[in-house]
């Protein structure tokens, strides 16, 4: 077993905390047959063994017990958790509050271990700036707490963190396994962008004077599966979806008559309206061009429709019991999308036949009840597509950078189509100058699309020139 060197460590717990990159070894570090089995099914794709050890936590009514696993025959508890950025860190220790360890989750069940003595994580474990970051901080703040800090007791499992600080990995990183657990614990974060009305959320903990502990739902990160859209992936957006429907006015049979009559008009040539999802960016990955798309749209469709309703997408809210739209100020993303809109709606001023409806700053829950009138989208290959593309299943364009999409094997190419790469011109990350924009990742980087290659995509996939103009 290695010993990690050139480490920092915290006065209080006295873990190995490396200063730049964590050690990708954790698969040869873990010395018990159960943490080798664990970190092996991550490492290789293997849900099932996973999902079996979040199972009997779930199940136990006491503090659970898991070997130490960077040394042999110790047994150790959790005593509590922390919540920081995208991570959780659970803290364990053995009996007489020694053999102290932490388990980082951030995508997967677990993404790194640290303790006194070692600290790694796994082949397919994100990136060592989100880990260390958030590792750092907790333990600056726990060490602030030493003094008012008393023994620790054995912690009970409370329930999940609903909890992630982006859409796409709130949805494919944790509520696709909270819907597969079919759980009986509880939703125990205050801030999600979308819970089931059927998860109990924030019940009462019924062991007083214990202590607690909570953990996010995680088996495998979307991206350490590869963003395979499996029948957990199917699971979880049906969820998504019949949850929001069953809140609209009517329910479910009431949208299904509404579908009905819409059809029925098509049919008989009188509806002569296009309503259009368009997602918009006003903070990365931006279109250049998504500011003269929708003008030059109408005048290029003037043929077939006679008037134009624009939902336009952006940013997303938390959802909570008390929604009401956030309208922030010039530091927020609603704001910056809020003004890609106005833009939008000057330049939409020559056109009385259209008209744009706002979705900024709404929840995934009142954007999907939206999305029912949309007969067509247009949005971006991100989480700008959540709500049209994987949730409504509405047809549409995507369109992203030369390198960037999310679901990639995901895209039929009949009702969904991509922008060809070969038609994007990446123009760089436009929030960001010197080194630090070259350095960007790709999920940063914008880029040019000649309006008129999407404006043709539409015409083409609204088959608007069989019917004549």
């Amino acid at each position: 077993m290695r010993k990690n060197t050139g480490s920092k460590k915290s006065s209080k717990h006295q873990f190995d905390i490396p200063p730049q990159k964590l050690p990708i070894s954790l698969s040869q570090d873990v010395c018990h047959p159960l943490w080798k089995r664990i970190i092996h099914s991550i490492e290789n794709r293997d849900v099932e063994p996973i999902l079996e050890i979040i199972e009997k936590i779930d199940r136990q009514k006491g503090a659970p017990c898991l070997p130490h696993p960077f040394k042999k025959a110790v047994d150790t508890f959790p005593v509590k958790n922390v919540r920081q950025g995208m991570c959780n860190f659970i803290f364990f220790s053995d009996s007489n509050n020694k053999n102290q360890w932490i388990l980082c989750q951030c995508t997967s069940f677990v993404d790194a271990i640290f303790s006194e003595t070692i600290s790694s994580k796994h082949k397919s474990s994100i990136s060592d700036d989100t880990i260390l970051n958030s590792v750092k901080r907790v333990l600056k703040k726990e060490t602030k707490k030493q003094s008012k800090l008393r023994r620790s007791q054995k912690a009970i499992f409370a329930g999940y963190l609903l909890d992630q600080t982006r859409p796409y990995h709130h949805f494919y990183d944790q509520l696709k396994w909270m819907v597969n657990l079919e759980t009986k614990k509880p939703v125990v974060s205050n801030s999600s962008f979308f819970s089931p009305k059927y998860l109990n959320r924030n019940a009462s903990f019924k062991g007083k004077g214990k202590a607690k502990f909570s953990m996010f739902p995680l088996v495998i990160g979307s991206n350490q599966l590869g963003m395979k859209l499996d029948q957990y992936t199917e699971k979880m957006e049906n969820a998504v979806y019949q949850d929001s429907l069953k809140s609209l006015p009517g329910g479910m049979i009431n949208y299904r008559w509404n579908k009905l009559i819409k059809k029925l008009k098509k049919l008989s040539g009188r509806n002569k309206t296009l309503t259009l999802w368009f997602g918009i960016s006003g903070q990365k990955r931006i279109w250049v061009e998504q500011e003269d798309f929708l003008p030059a749209l109408v005048e290029q469709l003037k043929p077939w429709f006679n008037s134009f309703v624009f939902l336009i997408d952006g940013f997303t809210q938390y959802e909570d019991d008390n929604y009401c739209a956030i309208k922030g100020s010039k530091a927020t993303p609603v704001s910056q999308d809020l003004e890609v809109v106005d833009s939008i709606r000057q330049k939409l001023l020559p056109y009385s036949n259209a008209s744009v409806i706002s979705l900024i700053g709404q929840t995934y829950r009142k954007k999907i009840q939206q999305c029912q009138s949309a007969e067509f989208f247009i949005a971006n290959a991100g989480a700008g597509q959540l709500v049209p593309h994987r949730f409504c299943k509405k047809p549409g364009i995507l369109h992203s950078n030369e390198k960037h999409c999310v679901f990639p094997m995901g895209i039929n190419n009949t009702t969904v189509k991509l922008v060809d790469k070969s038609l994007v011109k990446d123009v760089g990350n436009l929030f960001a100058k010197g080194k630090r924009a070259e350095r960007s990742g790709t999920g940063l980087i914008s880029y040019s699309i000649d309006v008129n290659i999407v404006i043709e995509m539409v015409t083409e996939m609204l088959k608007l020139r069989e019917q004549g103009g």
